[in-house]
């Protein structure tokens, strides 16, 4: 199995390009397409109508999309033994954020009109290949430099320019991912660590306030060491966040969740 994962600002013209990537290699794989949006998306629509082959979406929805989707790519290799290739467009809405894993192929679509590289974070610098996008908008001295201010972020990267209206560069990518790594273990392992701070705003705070702030991180930090992190939705939610916010909004209890009941009555049991 392959697994390829694209990543990029909005508007940068990642699922444009995805569509010219996979039409060039549906006939070859078994592929999935996958897109991790925050709120909603279509895209996941119109690639299955555009280039007929599977795709799904996953909100995240209060949480990051690209931490979404590091709970949750162990779960989709499970469910999808029977593919050989999983195509995931991630909404990339954080620059510090980086969704790559070292056992598949990481492709940042980066617009040429967003900026300095050297502004980006993880999402650019641990990318095994940068797709540079609606290039036609610049001159080709202007290319030039920034070609070169991308090799300065990221050196081991590969460059290709492209263009989702005409699918420009979409050959190469195709071949990139033809002749990647294939995942045959059990061991996921993210390029880069994501971002480790929370704070009470995190767990829902919507009072700017310190104390109340503080006093909510402190509510919500004991609480996520009862969760088990699974997302596994028994207590009646998303994600073990969503049910530590309901918790401290007073909106359920939090032996609703059976693994924390059944950690309070083993706390319980040693007294």
């Amino acid at each position: 199995m392959k697994i390829v994962i694209f990543a990029g600002t909005p508007g940068s013209g990642k699922t444009s390009i995805i569509k010219h990537v996979i039409n060039k290699l549906k006939e070859d794989f078994k592929l999935l397409f996958i897109k991790f949006d925050c709120l909603r998306t279509q895209d996941d629509e119109l690639i299955a109508q555009k280039c007929n082959v599977d795709s799904e979406k996953r909100l995240a929805q209060e949480l990051c999309p690209d931490h979404y989707q590091a709970l949750e790519l162990s779960r989709i290799i499970r469910e999808y033994q029977d593919r050989d290739l999983i195509i995931i467009e991630t909404a990339g809405l954080c620059l510090r954020c980086s969704p790559y894993i070292k056992e598949g192929l990481g492709i940042n679509v980066l617009d040429i009109m967003a900026g300095s590289p050297n502004r980006y974070g993880p999402i650019l610098t641990q990318a095994d290949i940068v797709a540079v996008s609606k290039c036609d908008l610049i001159s080709q001295a202007e290319r030039e430099i920034f070609r070169i201010n991308i090799l300065d972020a990221n050196s081991k990267a590969k460059i290709v320019e492209v263009n989702g209206l005409t699918g420009e560069g979409a050959y190469d990518i195709a071949d990139y991912i033809k002749y990647s790594i294939n995942f045959t273990g059990q061991k996921l392992t993210l390029k880069h660590s994501m971002p480790s701070a929370i704070c009470g705003y995190c767990y829902g705070c919507s009072v700017i306030d310190p104390v109340m702030v503080h006093n909510r991180f402190l509510m919500g930090k004991d609480l996520k060491a009862l969760v088990p992190n699974l997302n596994c939705g028994r207590c009646g939610y998303k994600t073990c966040n969503e049910f530590i916010r309901a918790v401290l909004d007073n909106k359920v209890i939090q032996e609703a969740c059976p693994f924390v009941k059944n950690k309070l009555k083993e706390k319980l049991n040693e007294k």
